[in-house]
């Protein structure tokens, strides 16, 4: 089910990162069904490996992790960072830019294009059809009051109004222009470092529907990973370690494009030299 056609991507979920890498290599490459497909050749992992990291130059963004993140996070972030630069890797920390925009611009390209995604599921064609509608218009009304989720709606409603004519250049343009802004220091960085490594999300995971009522508190927790999409890059997260808690505390390195081999070779070297993989939770304090 499309949600947002130009941020939707898929990515495989492993165990290690030579699980997902076998897989991103059969999934990658040309496929005569699928329009959206760039490369010509599938990616080929086998001479991804490496001892060290000399030469490597990772960004660290020092905005990140200013304020707004669990400690627990940060630390076990910092110290991903710490073991990267043990094994060779030169890390400098530089300022984000753009940071205050990137979870506005992608929740209103989201919802733009949700809203017209999930129009098709209208209970005709479609999608769930109530079965106390009586009338075309029951039908239309009741299966998708019924069919869609709060947060479903939520989204489908911010959509319809950035992109009606009153507010579509407010809103929806200016999104637009955002991205275009957000890719551009994307490439900027990347004359400057090779990978940027920060974490997943700021806090650990937090409890089915707790903050349901609390979209804004929702939204963002994905202020470290929606640039991502909005710019079009690869991105690889592990595991480095569980808060107080013990949950899982994951950060991300993120490479320009098309530069999956350089993500899964430090991946690989990050793997090696610790056990935050194959390591389980021993119980936190609550």
């Amino acid at each position: 089910m499309a949600y947002a056609s130009s941020l939707d991507q898929i990515g495989p979920i492993g165990n290690t990162i030579d699980d997902c890498a076998a897989l991103l290599s059969i999934i990658s490459g040309p496929d005569d069904r699928d329009s959206t497909c760039v490369l010509e050749n599938p990616f080929d992992f086998t001479g991804a490996y490496a001892e060290r990291l000399e030469g490597a130059r990772i960004g660290l963004p020092r905005n990140y992790f200013d304020s707004g993140i669990d400690g627990d996070v940060k630390r076990a972030v910092l110290a991903a960072a710490e073991e990267l630069k043990t094994a060779g890797a030169y890390i400098e920390e530089f300022e984000m830019p753009l940071m205050d925009y990137i979870i506005p611009a992608y929740y209103i390209i989201a919802c733009a294009e949700a809203s017209s995604n999930l129009s098709r599921y209208d209970g005709l064609k479609y999608g769930y059809r109530s079965a106390e509608a009586k009338t075309l218009s029951e039908v239309y009304r009741l299966s998708r009051s019924d069919g869609f989720g709060l947060e479903v709606k939520r989204r489908i409603m911010l959509g319809s109004f950035v992109l009606s004519s009153g507010y579509y250049d407010a809103y929806y343009k200016k999104a637009l222009q955002t991205r275009a802004l957000i890719k551009d220091a994307y490439n900027r960085l990347f004359k400057r470092f090779d990978m940027i490594l920060s974490p997943v999300a700021p806090t650990t995971a937090y409890k089915l529907e707790e903050n349901v009522n609390d979209p804004m508190k929702m939204y963002m927790g994905d202020i470290y990973t929606v640039s991502v999409n909005l710019a079009g890059l690869p991105a690889v997260a592990l595991p480095c370690g569980f808060d107080r808690n013990g949950l899982p505390v994951g950060f991300q390195i993120v490479g320009s494009a098309f530069s999956e081999e350089n993500l899964v070779r430090i991946a690989r070297v990050y793997q090696r030299r610790t056990n935050h993989h194959i390591k389980k939770p021993e119980g936190g304090t609550e």
